[in-house]
């Protein structure tokens, strides 16, 4: 009877191991990326941005430097992103500005689709002002979405290297809503 309980108490363990369901997502995060699952699926022109020099959590972050004046761009119709229209979002990330003279904006944009030359939206939040050089800060910026915004308007997030040829890394990147 012994040799039989074991067994059997063996697979009740593992089964109930087994049982920790799914992590459900927030509701409220539009989008949330380390970019881990990046590599290989960028073109070879922009895939000098995704890279393993420097990386807050995993192995990949986005960077720019003196080679690269825009990191990967992240653009979806807003539509996509939530069933309901969205009047404020918050983007946040971890930043490392690896020297003084490094200097980068993240910029949030909401296209606009009857003139993609006009966004709605177009906010870059300077990384270097809340920065010491050599360590990973978290910034977070809330900003309102025009009223004005269709769901067929893009949200876009990028870095742009505003000065200086030393690499500014992104990691963890996260959108929410913030109302």
């Amino acid at each position: 009877m012994k040799n039989l309980l074991l067994p059997l108490a063996a697979v009740a363990t593992l089964c109930l191991a087994g049982c920790g369901g799914k992590t459900e997502k927030d509701p409220n995060t539009l989008v949330e990326t380390d970019f881990e699952t990046l590599a290989g699926w960028i073109p070879e022109p922009q895939s000098g941005t995704l890279t393993t020099e420097k990386a807050h959590s995993g192995r990949y972050a986005i960077k720019v430097d003196g080679n690269h004046d825009y990191s990967l761009t992240y653009k979806v119709p807003m539509g996509e992103l939530h069933d309901t229209r969205v009047k404020k979002i918050k983007v946040s990330a971890w930043t490392f500005v690896s020297a003084a003279d490094a200097q980068a904006a993240l910029v949030a944009a909401v296209g606009n689709p009857a003139d993609p030359n006009k966004p709605l939206l177009w906010d870059a939040t300077d990384l270097n002002h809340s920065h010491t050089p050599g360590k990973w800060v978290e910034i977070n910026k809330v900003l309102t979405v025009p009223a004005t915004a269709s769901p067929a308007s893009t949200l876009g997030v990028y870095m742009w290297r505003t000065g200086g040829t030393k690499p500014v890394y992104l990691d963890d990147l996260k959108v929410t809503i913030a109302e």
